[in-house]
């Protein structure tokens, strides 16, 4: 096997991948086609803007969270070896900033002109934080979920997911006054998405929305594998995330 990437030695012994009806969702290379298709956004607008705020100060990895080790990711320097049961304080800090700081700032900003937002929120990050919620609620704005934690999900089991899941949708229904209608990971797992869905209907609760894709410049939908034998599949609409007008980017 030829890799650029510094792949483990023993890789080759790694259980092959194989296809779950649950939890795998088709891939769609073909999309919209040639001719795109045309929204029809009101007022005759040309273009739709969606803003979005992601707070999730305080939730990400760190040893005070009960993690083995520090956070890597979305900080000035980014990547590099996490530290092992030990706090990274200059990282803790750069996380710190955006929850005393620049979430008010972006806040100011966007009540002053009044621009509407949507605030992806952390469960953890609202919890240690909860004005942050409930001033986007006061002022109008709309809170969706970006997950419980601010960490990687892909070797969470099921079970675990589930149950970070459903207390997101919990956290932030009590601090804002109702659950969450949409929702946007960053660092899902291959079974994050069909796992969302599963909990919304055992919660009865409605699931508008989720933006775990990047895939297009419009709102498209897609089958839930879970739905494929119902009689009248409601699908999930998808809200793509754009990166490059990401504040990371």
């Amino acid at each position: 096997m030829s890799t650029p990437y510094g792949l483990p030695s023993d890789a080759s012994n790694i259980k092959p991948f194989e296809w779950d009806d649950k939890y795998d969702f088709p891939r769609d290379l073909v999309g919209y086609g040639e001719s795109s298709f045309n929204p029809q956004w009101p007022g005759g607008a040309k273009i739709a803007v969606s803003f979005v705020i992601n707070y999730e100060e305080g939730a990400e990895h760190t040893v005070l969270n009960g993690d083995l080790h520090s956070e890597t990711h979305l900080w000035e320097a980014p990547g590099g070896t996490p530290k092992i049961q030990e706090r990274a304080v200059n990282i803790e800090s750069e996380y710190d900033y955006g929850s005393r700081s620049g979430v008010w700032r972006l806040f100011r900003l966007f009540n002053k002109h009044n621009f509407k937002y949507t605030l992806y929120a952390v469960g953890k990050a609202i919890e240690d934080n909860p004005a942050v919620g409930i001033s986007s609620v006061k002022h109008g704005h709309d809170v969706a979920s970006h997950a419980y934690r601010w960490i990687d999900y892909a070797d969470m089991s099921p079970e675990k997911e589930k149950a970070y899941i459903k207390k997101e949708i919990e956290t932030i229904a009590k601090i804002c006054g109702s659950p969450p209608k949409g929702w946007y990971y960053g660092r899902l797992s291959s079974r994050s998405q069909a796992l969302v869905w599963e909990v919304y209907k055992e919660m009865g609760v409605p699931l508008l929305w989720d933006s775990d894709s990047y895939a297009d410049d419009l709102p498209y939908w897609v089958d839930v594998p879970a739905e494929k034998d119902e009689e009248k599949p409601m699908g999930m609409l998808m809200i793509p995330y754009s990166y490059g007008m990401s504040g990371c980017s």
